[in-house]
């Protein structure tokens, strides 16, 4: 018998999470305003405790795209140099503005319209800065980060970085903070996983 059908037998096939721990019960479509693109190194895809997978089962406007260099995103490269005003990166450097200086509704509207493109790196701090030095290109787009960000609820993973949230904190900040939208499902279901998938699981 084939092992591969096997897994995915035990796989739900809505959410991908085991059988066990499936949280189709917890997904709320979001309707994001802006388009929203994760960079995701090719191991973090593999990670279980990834949480672009949870962005994928929500948001209604999200890509994902794996790899590390230039080569693997030519396509989605040609297209962010037609209108790079279109795009923005949500990545920490000497150029980027916090997002917090933008404090009114006009200045929000101006820099993150419907319709724009928000390009987040997903990988280690360490892989995320490899991505970053390969891909020149996003150097050329408008750069944020985050100076007074909330704080990271990612229990089951740990950072030494200040600031540092997981992708998916990072893209619901700037959809909260930039159109107001209500991401309380998003992180519930954030919450849930790790509850369901890890930490009752290890008995911690």
């Amino acid at each position: 018998m084939n092992i591969s059908n096997i897994k995915k037998r035990e796989h739900c096939i809505l959410c991908d999470y085991p059988q066990k721990t499936c949280l189709c019960a917890w997904v709320y479509p979001l309707n994001s305003p802006i388009n929203i693109v994760i960079l995701q190194q090719p191991k973090e895809a593999k990670h279980a405790k990834n949480t672009v997978k949870l962005l994928n089962l929500t948001l209604n406007r999200i890509d994902v795209l794996t790899g590390e260099s230039p080569e693997d995103w030519t396509e989605f490269i040609k297209l962010v140099s037609q209108k790079p005003e279109n795009f923005s990166v949500c990545y920490p450097h000497e150029q980027s503005k916090p997002l917090e200086s933008l404090i009114n509704i006009e200045q929000k509207q101006d820099y993150f319209p419907s319709g724009h493109t928000v390009i987040f790196i997903d990988a280690s701090w360490r892989k995320a800065l490899k991505i970053w030095k390969l891909n020149p290109w996003l150097h050329k787009l408008q750069g944020w980060h985050f100076s007074a960000p909330p704080i990271n609820q990612y229990k089951i993973r740990h950072t030494t970085q200040k600031n540092s949230l997981s992708t998916l904190e990072s893209v619901a900040y700037i959809l909260e903070y930039t159109h107001g939208i209500n991401c309380d499902p998003l992180y519930s279901l954030f919450t849930k996983m790790q509850q369901v998938c890890f930490l009752e699981n290890t008995g911690n």
